[in-house]
């Protein structure tokens, strides 16, 4: 902004004085040019009248009368004037200055105008004999028509030049004197011109620099005060709304941050704009993916196909995709949207939610309707079988009725366990208020055991209680119990003969509940998915042994309601140990 008030200064400067200088220079020029008007003028009379007293034989013969010798001699009053009489051709036979002088001035400019018929002949130069500057007349001198002599009259400029010299001086400061006042009247303009930008720009520029902070002009302008005010209110809107287009731009980011949907856009240059964090999770990359090219950061082929589609096509996709297994087979509900701008230019939204837990729920839902319907079906089919028989005949038969009693009694109790093991896991911890008790664990894990003497009688196994006989723990017993009778009857259950159980319970940095068996043990594979509702190693095995598929479930299940978690130990033909973690109390 002072460049540019000093360019402006610097500019009218040098123009004002260009104007100021071409005036004195016109002014000088156009009355210079007026004089020598008026003095040609005053010489074309001079000259006119003297012609008027001679007679035309002077010129033709070259010789005056006493009297008119007399009349020219005495003509010329002023003694910077100069008379000079030529023949026809322009030779001069008489000077009032150099009487000897008798050279032709054929040649010179005033004479040529005359010997070409002109009426008058003028010209200003320097005289080559009196080395002055001279203003030159020439008249014709005419008998009858044709050309007999010329009368030629000069004056010195120095005669008028002081006239001139007096005029630009006065010009000069007459002039000089407006063009201060013009100039400083400029100035003036220019300064008010440039108050509103002096006062005003910099508030701007503040506020584009801090858009957030208010700026008000505190002057007292009558010229310039409604634009001031005007600033001033343009100034507190844009802090204003600044201010809540940041809000708004903190929620829609921090709402983004939080969806558990993701969304992603790509330009019309096909460059990420924006990704939010769950996107990143989805696709597996990372947050500088940002402004990079969606096909160099996106992996997933069928992906960049439909990204591709809908550019082409400009339109809209809702498809259901599963990603590459490097992403661990995610399935994502797609949807793809063009949005185009003005002109050439467009954004593509996407949104993808996450089907993967869902389709993996209604599996497992699909899985847990198939497995209790196949489970209850088995011990349902064998007791209409046995119920058939006997009222076919079978019961007349005193051993035949009690041998398949015995086996439909077994059977009542396993379909009545599945079914209470299936009501265990249908509760909601969350949901149902327990209290806290206090259990004494050694007389707890003995009591236990009490319901599997017989089993543990017939294979023989050694029990091993590692816990302190005086430890108590103070938890919810409704669902502490299920945990630790599931654990211990699937040791008793899947342990050989002679082998060794043992059970070890205390506190380190929380509580812990251990059930180790010297069993078959568990492969790999098989603890992925150990915990999963009605999943069996050996399914033949567990249905020989009366399980049903849920106990870890129950367990798992129970486990997180109390705030803990459990983890199993196992190697196949080495036998397996469950460990239940859970806080302190």
């Amino acid at each position: 902004m002072k460049k540019r008030q000093r360019f402006e200064y610097l500019l009218v400067i040098l123009m004002m004085l260009a104007l100021f200088v071409g005036s004195i220079f016109l002014t000088n020029y156009f009355f210079r040019k007026e004089l020598l008007t008026q003095q040609e003028e005053y010489l074309q009379k001079k000259a006119t009248l003297l012609l008027d007293q001679l007679s035309p034989e002077v010129f033709t013969q070259q010789a005056f009368t006493s009297q008119e010798k007399t009349l020219v001699d005495h003509y010329l009053t002023d003694e910077n004037e100069r008379l000079s009489l030529m023949n026809n051709t322009g030779d001069i036979f008489y000077d009032s200055v150099d009487t000897r002088l008798h050279d032709s001035r054929k040649n010179r400019p005033e004479i040529k105008a005359v010997l070409s018929g002109a009426d008058f002949g003028s010209a200003l130069r320097k005289s080559a004999t009196l080395n002055k500057e001279l203003l030159y007349l020439a008249l014709p001198v005419k008998k009858n028509g044709d050309l007999v002599g010329i009368i030629r009259m000069s004056e010195e400029t120095t005669q008028f030049s002081s006239s001139i010299q007096s005029f630009k001086r006065y010009i000069l400061l007459t002039l000089g004197i407006l063009f201060i006042i013009i100039t400083g009247f400029v100035f003036v303009l220019l300064q008010q011109k440039n108050e509103p930008l002096v006062t005003v720009l910099p508030v701007l520029k503040k506020i584009v620099k801090y858009p957030d902070e208010a700026r008000s002009i505190i002057q007292d302008s009558p010229e310039w005060n409604e634009l001031y005010q005007t600033v001033n209110l343009i100034s507190q809107q844009m802090s204003q709304t600044y201010l809540a287009y940041t809000s708004t731009e903190e929620q829609f980011h921090a709402l983004l941050d939080e969806l558990m949907i993701g969304v992603f856009i790509i330009d019309v240059e096909g460059k990420l704009q924006l990704v939010n964090p769950k996107m990143l999770d989805i696709l597996n990359i990372q947050p500088d993916a940002v402004g990079k090219d969606y096909f160099d950061v996106i992996e997933e082929p069928a992906l960049i196909h439909l990204i591709h589609q809908v550019i082409t096509e400009k339109t809209t996709l809702h498809q259901e995709i599963s990603l590459a297994e490097s992403l661990n087979e995610t399935i994502l509900d797609m949807s793809l949207r063009f949005i185009e701008e003005n002109g050439n230019n467009y954004q593509v939204l996407g949104i993808a939610y996450d089907l993967t837990r869902v389709r993996q729920l209604e599996k497992m839902q699909k899985d847990f309707v198939s497995n209790v319907s196949h489970e209850l079906k088995t011990p349902v089919t064998s007791l209409l079988g046995f119920t058939e028989t006997l009222l076919d005949g079978a019961k007349d038969d005193p051993e035949t009725l009690t041998q398949f009693l015995q086996i439909m009694e077994k059977d009542a109790l396993r379909l009545q366990q599945l079914i209470q093991e299936i009501l265990q896991l249908s509760r909601d911890g969350k949901n149902i208020t327990y209290d806290d008790q206090i259990i004494e664990l050694f007389p707890f894990t003995e009591e236990i055991l009490r319901s599997y003497r017989k089993t543990i009688k017939e294979k023989n196994l050694t029990i091993q209680i590692s816990g302190s006989k005086h430890i108590t723990y103070t938890t919810k017993y409704e669902l502490f119990y299920p945990i630790a009778k599931n654990l211990i009857e699937n040791a008793v259950q899947y342990s050989q003969i002679d082998e060794t159980i043992t059970i070890d319970f205390g506190f380190t940095d929380r509580f812990y509940f251990m059930v180790k068996d010297t069993g078959i043990g568990i492969s790999q594979e098989d603890q992925e998915r150990i915990f999963e509702r009605f999943y069996r190693v050996d399914k033949a095995r567990s249905r020989h042994s009366g399980g049903t598929g849920l106990g870890l479930s129950i367990v798992q299940n129970y486990t997180e309601l109390l705030g803990g978690k459990v983890t199993i130990d196992s190697h196949l033909g080495l036998g397996t140990t469950f460990t239940v973690y859970l806080p302190k109390k």
